[in-house]
């Protein structure tokens, strides 16, 4: 049976994975130095659905054959609590550490070490780390940042006493940035004290990660090094596209590809979302028509419509009015407060919030917009009214 040429709905690597060796390398060469201890902790930073989770999950397949390397993927995305993300960290990390070297009796040994105290566990130093977190974990009395605190203690001890080294990735860390300085701050402390352990810290609120780089008074100031993560020219979709129509054998011609092009914007997930979507429709050796490139459009949007919804969902009341309404074209400040029936000054605060996070845009002084343009398109499918159209 023929694979499909494009993926879906989660991470891609080899053939799948666009272009993105730059990033890679680079990436490469700042965690590698970890067994040294001559590594730079790292801030990988794009728009949502460009492609930064893929960037991890290839960096965890090129660190593969490095057996002393472990690399840890955590997604932070929409832990609210920080006991939450401490045991999560945790959890992660013993997975990791037993997929990659196959130490299946190390589990056993925290299982029995949980209903220890950490003292009678004090011999082995991560066990007895963490039996104390565990305990920790439990008590409703206990400080939330100091069980982060206690979670990356843990990893640390166990790249000590297991003589391994450890690449914690922490994607859409933006959530993480929400609890505030203080938290950061401690992280920060701990991060600085490792030896071990380096880190990649990956989010998509763009403005608000960038600031944690650069922003003198962030506590990560001058402790990362940014690997900006940009949508894709066109050049680079259209081969991605013609590679792999190739291997099924479809024939796409080039005002096709453009057309699909121009629809994805440079995103990743959207020229994957079109090329599967006509895969399915021609099937293998089949000709792509420009009308079936607009139909799976459609089909696309159609297809993100519930994922839409849930995402429209998150934002405050006065985030979709503005958001729809500059869907719908209100892309001045002065506009947007007319159309949501709102004073300028809540609405100028407002569009800086959704602008530091990467959710709009401003091409010129004095206009606004969405970045992602299926989703804007979607805005303004769905709250258009009648005379409108």
């Amino acid at each position: 049976m023929q694979e499909p040429p494009f993926i879906v709905g989660r991470p891609v690597t080899g053939e799948y994975f666009v272009n993105r060796e730059e990033e890679l390398r680079r990436l490469l060469a700042l965690v590698g130095g970890v067994k040294k201890g001559a590594s730079s902790n790292s801030a990988l930073i794009g728009l949502r659905r460009t492609g930064k989770t893929s960037v991890l999950e290839n960096l965890v397949v090129r660190l593969e054959p490095e057996s002393a390397i472990v690399p840890i993927i955590v997604n932070c995305y929409g832990i609210a609590a920080k006991s939450r993300f401490a045991k999560l960290l945790v959890d992660k990390a013993i997975e990791s550490y037993i997929r990659k070297t196959g130490d299946n009796a190390y589990l056993k040994r925290l299982v029995k070490a949980a209903g220890e105290t950490a003292r009678a566990a004090l011999e082995r130093i991560s066990e007895a780390k963490f039996a104390d977190f565990s305990l920790k974990l439990r008590d409703k009395n206990t400080e939330e940042d100091s069980l982060i605190e206690e979670a990356m203690h843990y990893v640390e001890s166990l790249a000590n006493e297991k003589n391994v080294f450890l690449v914690i990735m922490l994607d859409e860390f933006q959530d993480v940035i929400r609890w505030g300085d203080d938290t950061l701050k401690r992280i920060r402390a701990v991060v600085q004290s490792q030896k071990r352990v380096c880190y990649v810290l990956a989010g998509s609120a763009t403005t608000v990660m960038r600031s944690l780089v650069y922003d003198r008074r962030s506590p990560f100031y001058r402790q990362l090094v940014e690997i900006p993560i940009k949508k894709l020219n066109k050049a680079t979709v259209s081969t991605f596209l013609k590679k792999r129509f190739s291997t099924a054998r479809m024939r796409c011609q080039d005002s096709q590809i453009e057309k699909i092009s121009t629809y994805s914007d440079g995103y990743p997930d959207y020229a994957q979302r079109l090329g599967l979507e006509l895969y399915l429709a021609v099937g293998p050796g089949g000709g792509v028509t420009e009308e079936q490139v607009d139909k799976a459009y459609e089909d696309m949007i159609l297809g993100l419509d519930g994922e839409f919804e849930n995402y429209f969902g998150t934002f405050s009341p006065l985030e979709r009015e503005i958001l729809a309404a500059l869907a719908m074209g209100k892309i001045q400040p002065s506009e947007v407060a007319r159309e949501v029936r709102k004073p300028i000054f809540n609405i100028s605060k407002t569009l800086t919030t959704l602008m530091n996070y990467g959710i709009i845009e401003r091409p010129m002084k004095g206009q606004y917009r969405i970045t992602d343009p299926v989703f804007a398109d979607w805005l303004n499918r769905r709250f258009k009214s009648v005379a409108e159209t």
